[in-house]
C-alpha cells in the first residue's frame, strides 16, 4: 500500500529565410574567427589552444575517446555523433554542437535544461513546474536521447529522464541538428541529444565542490579518480553529487542526488573493457501541474501576480529516480579497424502528486478567479510509473584502400526494448481529506473549491492519499536496426559520405485488472523502414569545406483515430547545405548551414471525438514544412579567449494551426577570457540568449466577463537573458567561481496559454562556487 500525505507528498513576423543582411550578419561569424585565427596562426602555425588534447581518439561503445574536461576547451576536434564515423567538425556534413565540461563549469549548468537553454538553435515549453518540458529544434519536438550513444527516455514527461539528468556525472552533450534516423531509427527533423558520461582517468586525482547562492542552494559535489595500478592499465572513477535548495517560488524545493562509479581495463594493449553503475534521483517539492498561475480573472483582466505566487498545495510534489548499469568492450585490430560493443540496463520510478489552485476543464465550467478571491478550485493528479530500458550497440569500423586512395566503413547494429508500466488509480484507491478521486487517473478537477485564493498556504486541503492494485497498463517498445556508413575520398578535396539503415519498430499495450489478470491488447504498431543518408564534403581550402546532406524523416505514431485505428508513421526528409571552418588543428570551429525539412501525416487532436476506448481521438495533418539557416562559432580566438556563439533564423509553415511556438530567431552567446599580469588567475565572462517572439493560442481563451472566451493567437514578445561569471584561481588547487544568471531580472515566461496558465521564468540567480583540486 503506497500512502501519500501532506507530510509525504498578433501577425506574425515577416522576412524572407534569405535575407542578405541575415545571411551577412551570420557570414560574420566565419569572417571574425578567421581573422583571429590567422592572427594566432602568424605566431605560432602549429599553435594549439591550452590544454587542448593531442591524444589519438578511440571508440569506446560508440563514442569518440575524447574526453572535454580537462582541455579547457568550447569545441571539440572531432565526432562521430551523426553517422558514426570519426571525422572532424570540418568534414562532417551535418550541423552539430557540443558543449563541453569547460562550458558547462563556466556558467553552472547542472541540469539538461541549463545545457539545452544555451544550445544553438534549441527552445522550449514547459507544460508543468517540475513535470513535462518539451524542448524543440528547428521547428520539431527533440524525441531522440541517448547517453554514451544508447538510447534513452530522455524525455521530460510524467515519466522520463530528462527531468533528473544531472550534468556532474556528464563530461559533455553532443547536439546533432537534423535527422539522424541513421543512427537511431527514429528520424525526426529536429535534432538528436547525447549525453556522454565523466570516465576513468589514468592519473590520481580528484575534486571537491561546494555551490551556494539564491534560494538556499546547497549542492555538494565530489569527484575522484583512482588507478589500480601504478601505470593505470586499471582505473576507476566516483563521482557523487548531492543538492537541497529552493526554488524561487513558494513552498518550492529541490532535492537531488546522483551518483557515477566505473571502472576501466586495458586488457592488453588493444582491448579495453568497462563498466559502471550510475543513479540519478530528483525531488521537486512544489510542483504544479498544467501552468502555475492563472493569465486572467474571470472579467477579462490580467493577473500579474507576483513570480514567487505559488498556489500549490503543500504536499505537491514530483519523484524521479533511475538506476543504470552499463558496459563496454573496444578492441583495435592489427590493420586498424576496430570492433566496439556498449550497452546498458536502466530502471525508472517516476511518481507524480500534484495539486494546484489553477484553471482546468469541468467537463461544462470553465471557472476563473474572481478578484474577491471566489471562483477557485484545487485541481489534482496522482500518477505512477516504472520503466525498463535494455539498449545496445554493436559497430565494426576501419579503413580501407581502393583505386589507390583511402576510404572508411562502418557496419553497425543498435536497438532498446523498453518495458513501461503505468499503474491505474480511480476512485476506490486516492482520496483527499476522504473524498474519492472524482475522474480516471485519480484525477480532481473543479470539484474540490477554495475558500479564498487570496490567503492560500497549501494547506486547506491536506491529505492526498493513494494505494496501488494489480490494475495497471504495460506498454512494450521495441526498436532496432542494422546500418551501414562509409566515407569514400572520390579526390583529394571530395568525399561522399553515405549510409543506409533498416529499422524495425513495434509497439503495444497490455491492460490487467486489480487482480492481475490480463483484460486485453490496445495500441498495437509495427513499422518498417529504409532510411538513407547521403552527404558529399569539398575542401575549399585546409581551412574551409561546403557541404550538402540528405536523409530520410521517419517516426512510428501511437495516437489513434476515432475508429480506434493506429496513424500510420510520419514521413518526409531532410537537407542541409553549408560552409565550414576550422583554425588552430581544431581548437576553433565555425559553421553556417540553410536547412530544409518537412513532414507529412502528422497526428492532430480530432475536436473532441474520442476512440472507442475513451481516449482522445486524431486525425492526420496537412503536414509540417520548415526552413531556415543557422551559424555558429565554438572553441578558442585565442590561447585566452574562450567563445560559444549561435545564431538561428527560423520559418515554419504549418496551416493546421496559428500557433507558433518557434522564435523566427534565436541567439546564444557565451564568452570568457583568461586575463594576464597582475590580474593573472582571473577569469571573467558573460553572455546572453536573445529570442524573437512567438504566437501562442491560449486554451481555452482569455474570458470576456459574460461566460465566454475570446482564443485568438496572443503574440508574445521576445526578450533577452543575460548572464555573467567571474572565476579566480586562488591557488593551483583552489578556485572560486561566481555566476550570475538573468542579470537584469527580466520577467519572461517559460509557457503561456496552456489550460489559460502561464509560468514565470527564473528571476536574477546568484551562486557562488569554491572548488578545491587534488
Amino acid at each position: 500500500m503506497h500512502t501519500d500525505s501532506r507530510s509525504g507528498q498578433a501577425a506574425p513576423e515577416r522576412m524572407a529565410w534569405y535575407s542578405p543582411v541575415l545571411f551577412g550578419t551570420a557570414g560574420l561569424l566565419l569572417a571574425t574567427a578567421s581573422s583571429h585565427a590567422q592572427a594566432q596562426q602568424a605566431t605560432s602555425a602549429e599553435q594549439t589552444a591550452p590544454g587542448v588534447s593531442t591524444l589519438s581518439a578511440i571508440q569506446i561503445g560508440g563514442q569518440v575517446d575524447a574526453p572535454t574536461e580537462d582541455t579547457h576547451s568550447y569545441t571539440v576536434p572531432d565526432s562521430n555523433l551523426s553517422t558514426g564515423l570519426n571525422m572532424s567538425l570540418k568534414e562532417t556534413p551535418q550541423s552539430v554542437s557540443v558543449v563541453t565540461r569547460q562550458q558547462m563549469d563556466d556558467q553552472a549548468m547542472e541540469t539538461i535544461g541549463d545545457v539545452l537553454g544555451s544550445t544553438t538553435g534549441i527552445t522550449f515549453t514547459e507544460l508543468d513546474n517540475g513535470a513535462r518540458t518539451t524542448y524543440r529544434a528547428r521547428g520539431f519536438d527533440i524525441t531522440n536521447y541517448k547517453v554514451d550513444g544508447l538510447a534513452t527516455v530522455g524525455g521530460s514527461a510524467f515519466s522520463g529522464a530528462g527531468n533528473s539528468f544531472n550534468m556532474d556525472l556528464y563530461d559533455h552533450v553532443g547536439i546533432v541538428r537534423g535527422a539522424n534516423g541513421l543512427l537511431g531509427g527514429i528520424g525526426d527533423p529536429s535534432a538528436t541529444i547525447d549525453l556522454v558520461r565523466k570516465r576513468p582517468g589514468r592519473e590520481f586525482g580528484g575534486s571537491l565542490t561546494l555551490r551556494g547562492g539564491s534560494w538556499d542552494k546547497k549542492n555538494l559535489v565530489g569527484d575522484i579518480n583512482v588507478p589500480w595500478t601504478e601505470d593505470g592499465r586499471i582505473r576507476s572513477r566516483l563521482v557523487v553529487s548531492a543538492e537541497d535548495s529552493d526554488g524561487f517560488r513558494d513552498r518550492e524545493k529541490l532535492e537531488r542526488q546522483g551518483v557515477l562509479a566505473s571502472v576501466e581495463m586495458d586488457v592488453t594493449e588493444r582491448t579495453q573493457v568497462g563498466i559502471g553503475y550510475q543513479y540519478e534521483h530528483s525531488i521537486t517539492r512544489g510542483a504544479s501541474w498544467g501552468a502555475n498561475v492563472p493569465i486572467w480573472f474571470a472579467d477579462g483582466t490580467e493577473t500579474n501576480f507576483s513570480r514567487k505566487f505559488n498556489p500549490v498545495a503543500d504536499w505537491s510534489k514530483t519523484k524521479r529516480e533511475g538506476h543504470t548499469l552499463f558496459a563496454s568492450v573496444d578492441h583495435r585490430f592489427e590493420n586498424d579497424w576496430k570492433v566496439s560493443a556498449n550497452y546498458a540496463y536502466t530502471s525508472r520510478d517516476d511518481l507524480n502528486n500534484m495539486g494546484v489552485v489553477k484553471v482546468n476543464n469541468g467537463g461544462v465550467v470553465w471557472p476563473h478567479w474572481s478578484q474577491d478571491g471566489s471562483g477557485a478550485y484545487l485541481n489534482a493528479i496522482h500518477s505512477e510509473s516504472e520503466s525498463e530500458n535494455n539498449a545496445f550497440a554493436v559497430d565494426l569500423s576501419g579503413p580501407f584502400n581502393l583505386f589507390g586512395r583511402q576510404h572508411e566503413l562502418l557496419f553497425g547494429l543498435n536497438g532498446s526494448r523498453l518495458r513501461e508500466t503505468s499503474y491505474t488509480f480511480n476512485g476506490s484507491n486516492c482520496s483527499i481529506d476522504g473524498m474519492p478521486g472524482f475522474r480516471g487517473g485519480c484525477q480532481y478537477r473543479t470539484e474540490l473549491p477554495v475558500t479564498d485564493w487570496r490567503y492560500w498556504d497549501g494547506s486547506e486541503y491536506g491529505n492526498y492519499q493513494t494505494f496501488r492494485t494489480g490494475a495497471r497498463n504495460v506498454t512494450r517498445t521495441t526498436l532496432y536496426g542494422g546500418y551501414v556508413a562509409g566515407r569514400f575520398e572520390l579526390t583529394d578535396d571530395l568525399s561522399l559520405v553515405a549510409g543506409l539503415r533498416r529499422s524495425e519498430y513495434k509497439t503495444y499495450v497490455d491492460g490487467y485488472n486489480a487482480s492481475g489478470a490480463r483484460t486485453g491488447r490496445s495500441g498495437e504498431n509495427r513499422a518498417r523502414a529504409w532510411t538513407p543518408y547521403y552527404g558529399l564534403v569539398y575542401n575549399l581550402t585546409p581551412t574551409y569545406s561546403v557541404y550538402a546532406s540528405y536523409t530520410d524523416v521517419f517516426t512510428p505514431q501511437t495516437q489513434k483515430d476515432e475508429s480506434g485505428g493506429t496513424l500510420k508513421p510520419i514521413t518526409g526528409a531532410s537537407y542541409e547545405a553549408g560552409i565550414k571552418g576550422e583554425w588552430l588543428n581544431g581548437a576553433l570551429n565555425a559553421s553556417l548551414a540553410a536547412f530544409r525539412s518537412k513532414q507529412e501525416d502528422v497526428a492532430l487532436r480530432d475536436g473532441d471525438r474520442l476512440t472507442p476506448d475513451g481516449a482522445q481521438a486524431y486525425v492526420t495533418g496537412t503536414g509540417i514544412k520548415v526552413k531556415g539557416f543557422d551559424a555558429e562559432l565554438a572553441g578558442a580566438l585565442t590561447p585566452s579567449w574562450n567563445v560559444y556563439l549561435g545564431y538561428t533564423y527560423l520559418d515554419v509553415e504549418n496551416n493546421d494551426t496559428a500557433e507558433r511556438p518557434d522564435p523566427r530567431h534565436l541567439l546564444r552567446l557565451n564568452t570568457t577570457y583568461r586575463l594576464s599580469g597582475a590580474l593573472a588567475g582571473l577569469t571573467v565572462g558573460g553572455g546572453v540568449s536573445w529570442q524573437g517572439k512567438t504566437i501562442g493560442v491560449p486554451y481555452p481563451g482569455r474570458p470576456d466577463g459574460n461566460g465566454g472566451f475570446d482564443d485568438s493567437p496572443v503574440s508574445l514578445s521576445g526578450y533577452a537573458l543575460f548572464n555573467a561569471m567571474a572565476r579566480y584561481e586562488i591557488n593551483k588547487n583552489l578556485s572560486a567561481t561566481l555566476n550570475v544568471s538573468n542579470l537584469f531580472d527580466k520577467t519572461y515566461y517559460r509557457q503561456y496559454g496552456f489550460y489559460n496558465g502561464l509560468i514565470y521564468g527564473e528571476p536574477r540567480r546568484v551562486t557562488l562556487s569554491l572548488q578545491a583540486k587534488f
